[in-house]
């Protein structure tokens, strides 16, 4: 999966600081990330936006965390090292030119399942390539899918429970 490449501006915590997020059952996640917030909770997992530091070229994206079990009380949890694209329309740092294209839908968007979609176009060489990268949250952890050239999950988000993170308009990371 590609990284991302801007912050969005909705971000909550305080800047520099990596505060715990407190997820629906009141306890709180510890996840190392600085620009926090909490975007969903699905099948046991926190599916969470920030980035690991402010003072170099990385740009916010999407990680996910394990929710820790009741009674564990505050999970100190390193940052995740998968990073995820945030959503948005980015262009190329050094051109400004438009580089990428890139939707993400969270909620049951698969087959009922709970589950995080991300839907890509990408230029490579002067074509735009389509891509869609899915991980269902199963009895057994996440599983993740890439299609490329496809995007046959968009049928699955046509539903109220399945729910788009609004992009951002970004530049790539040098």
């Amino acid at each position: 999966m590609r990284v991302i490449r801007l912050l969005p501006l909705l971000l909550l915590s305080l800047p520099g600081v990596a505060i715990p997020l407190q997820l629906s059952d009141q306890h709180l996640l510890k996840t190392g990330l600085k620009e926090v917030r909490l975007v969903a909770e699905l099948g046991g997992y926190a599916v969470v936006a920030g980035r690991r530091c402010l003072d170099c070229d990385e740009n916010p994206a999407i990680y996910i965390f394990k929710i820790p079990r009741p009674g564990e009380g505050v999970a100190a949890i390193e940052a995740a090292s998968e990073r995820y694209t945030y959503p948005g329309r980015y262009v190329d740092y050094l051109s400004k030119t438009l580089v990428e294209k890139t939707r993400m839908f969270y909620g049951r968007c698969y087959e009922g399942m709970p589950s995080l979609l991300w839907l890509s176009e990408y230029r490579v060489n002067g074509d735009w390539v389509k891509s869609e990268y899915l991980i269902v949250f199963g009895d057994k952890g996440p599983e993740h899918r890439y299609n490329e050239n496809r995007q046959p999950s968009l049928y699955h988000i046509d539903n109220r429970d399945c729910v788009e993170l609004p992009g951002v308009t970004a530049e790539t990371e040098p």
